[in-house]
């Protein structure tokens, strides 16, 4: 059984998770931030070199990196797939994952430290509000990338996990879709009526 190192509020051990739930694909969660778990564990760190989560071990195959491990999920589990079966459609995933990766999901993650882990004393009004009208510039393209489909690439993908758990975060962070962004509005509905989003929360 595939063993996902994880804690509870990681979003991005959470992109594991709804591929895995999605995939149906039995798993044994192991919180690091458990009180007994072992940071030093060999395991762990053969899995994960730089102590971070998501980090996964499967048999022989030891992985870090939400998108990384969900590649190889998704090549080694291929039912139901969660990639195009075209070339040129799956690199542009791999393309628009990266990008956003570091234009969207490290803005939310940027917002994440100046809402809640910075003591109050210390945040800065400016940079939340810098941080949520470029979070909302992103979200106005996905809603135009949105318009006449079902999910971001067509088909639900990769594409569509890579940003999911970081957009459930919108509220608590003091901000959410923008009510004018229907298509994103609408998406974000379907992403919460598959089985998977409930699955993975915890």
């Amino acid at each position: 059984m595939i063993k996902l190192y994880c804690f509870p509020r990681s979003g991005n051990s959470r992109e594991v998770k709804l591929a895995l739930f999605e995939k149906n694909i039995p798993f044994e969660p192991v919180n690091t931030h458990a009180p007994d778990f072992n940071k030093e564990d060999v395991e762990f760190k053969k899995a994960s070199p730089k102590g971070k989560v998501p980090a996964i071990i499967d048999g022989d195959v030891y992985m870090s990196e939400a998108f990384e491990i969900n590649q190889y999920l998704d090549k080694k589990y291929p039912a139901p797939s969660l990639s195009p079966q075209d070339d040129a459609a799956a690199a542009k995933i791999r393309e628009w994952v990266g990008i956003n990766d570091k234009r969207f999901v490290l803005k939310i993650g940027l917002l994440v430290i100046e809402c809640l882990l910075k003591p109050k004393d210390q945040q800065k009004e400016e940079t939340k509000q810098k941080l949520r009208a470029e979070i909302s510039d992103v979200l106005k393209e996905m809603d135009t990338m949105l318009e006449g489909r079902e999910y971001l690439f067509g088909d639900y993908s990769l594409a569509d996990i890579s940003v999911t758990p970081h957009i459930a975060a919108l509220p608590i962070l003091g901000t959410s879709i923008p009510a004018e962004l229907k298509n994103v509005t609408a998406w974000f509905a379907r992403i919460q009526a598959r089985p998977s989003f409930k699955q993975s929360a915890s």
